[in-house]
């Protein structure tokens, strides 16, 4: 991974979203890491996207949505920090430093 543009809010990452669904064809690459598998996703999705959401929620902090016909992401401001890197969106858990999420628009 290319290195890291700037730590954001999820506002930040909510935006950058947002852009990739009004400028793109609104298909989405998602790649998840998880723990000893660094070298390749768990999971991998290539979807058309919906609608990308940004919410409240008092006891998660703030809750990005992003929902496609197959799957709907969700990641949580107490959960994951948020940063941008090249032209992704990454979110990497609060939980342990081998889990994160890479989106990218294509």
């Amino acid at each position: 991974m290319a290195e890291i543009k700037q730590f954001n809010s999820f506002q930040t990452s909510y935006k950058k979203l947002q852009e990739g669904l009004n400028i793109s064809t609104t298909k989405v690459n998602v790649e998840y890491y998880h723990h000893d598998f660094q070298s390749e996703p768990f999971l991998h999705i290539e979807a058309h996207v919906d609608m990308v959401k940004l919410d409240v929620i008092e006891e998660n902090g703030q809750v990005l949505s992003i929902f496609t016909p197959e799957v709907t992401l969700v990641f949580t401001e107490n959960n994951y920090h948020t940063n941008l890197s090249n032209d992704s969106v990454v979110f990497a858990s609060k939980n342990d430093e081998e889990t994160y999420c890479i989106i990218t628009f294509i």
